[in-house]
């Protein structure tokens, strides 16, 4: 599995300050479609309780019930929520999560239109990061979207893999074992499962 590029920081020696250069700005409000002063804004915040450049999940924690937004933040079930999400975005298992990795978590499970959550998710699940998804990346997406629930439906998410083991062969058009992005959308927007997944 190929590793996630991490967001470069960059000393500017005449505040001693770290900040996020202008390009990895840019490739964040790409991927994030978050304004320049909101990424900005998160960025300060975190960068404040860690300097390093990475949070453990103490202060991933602590941040994301300051920064999430209200209908998460507030739910007393906020710190599975935390901690899943935690485990997640932390690919390489270091006990770290950065900058990059906290500002994705923030955007998927903030409420949000679909079309950008997609955008989102498709990154997310291309872990070989070869342009497409697999049946076994698509599957992962569905654990991606539960990562707010407290515990996991063993039996429904079964249910899940069954029915895209049965729509995948409409969804792949060039029938390769694999979609594009353009096909993850038609299948998200489509299939009423996928429709209520990413809602």
């Amino acid at each position: 599995m190929a590793s996630k590029p991490e967001i470069p920081l960059k000393s500017v020696k005449t505040t001693s300050k770290v900040e996020l250069s202008e390009k990895h700005l840019q490739a964040l409000q790409k991927r994030s479609h978050l304004s320049e002063d909101e990424i900005r804004s998160t960025f300060e915040d975190f960068h404040s309780m860690a300097s390093s450049g990475q949070l453990s999940l103490e202060e991933f924690t602590k941040l994301w019930s300051e920064t999430s937004p209200p209908t998460r933040a507030n739910d007393p079930e906020s710190n599975h929520v935390t901690k899943r999400l935690f485990a997640f975005f932390d690919r390489d298992h270091s006990g770290k999560v950065d900058f990059n990795e906290f500002i994705l978590a923030s955007v998927l499970m903030a409420p949000g239109a679909p079309t950008q959550k997609l955008a989102l998710l498709f990154v997310l699940c291309d872990f070989n990061s070869d342009g497409f998804l697999s049946i076994e990346e698509i599957e992962h997406m569905y654990l991606i979207t539960k990562a707010g629930e407290d515990v996991l439906d063993q039996k429904e998410y079964e249910a899940f893999k069954t029915h895209l083991k049965t729509i995948f062969p409409t969804y792949d058009v060039k029938k390769d074992g694999k979609m594009s992005q353009k096909e993850f959308r038609n299948l998200c927007t489509n299939d009423d499962t996928f429709k209520r997944l990413v809602a």
